[in-house]
């Protein structure tokens, strides 16, 4: 009996160890997740202005062109 009490006490260490493990990656993941709501706003609002600026260049080199035809 004393060799399956060890044996239960070392499961039971090991349960706590990977609860304890749990945790700090749940704390982590929860860190990264809000780094990657902030990544992927920042990175929205550039496609925005990238887009926003094709647009004016593109309406410029089409005046430009339409001068010149005209």
């Amino acid at each position: 009996t004393k060799l399956r009490d060890a044996k239960i006490g070392e499961m039971i260490d090991r349960i706590e160890y990977n609860v304890e493990h749990s945790v700090d990656y749940v704390e982590r993941a929860v860190s990264d997740t809000k780094k990657a709501v902030k990544y992927q706003s920042k990175a929205r609002r550039k496609k925005i202005i990238i887009i926003i600026c094709c647009v004016i260049l593109g309406i410029i080199i089409a005046s430009a062109v339409g001068g010149t035809l005209a």
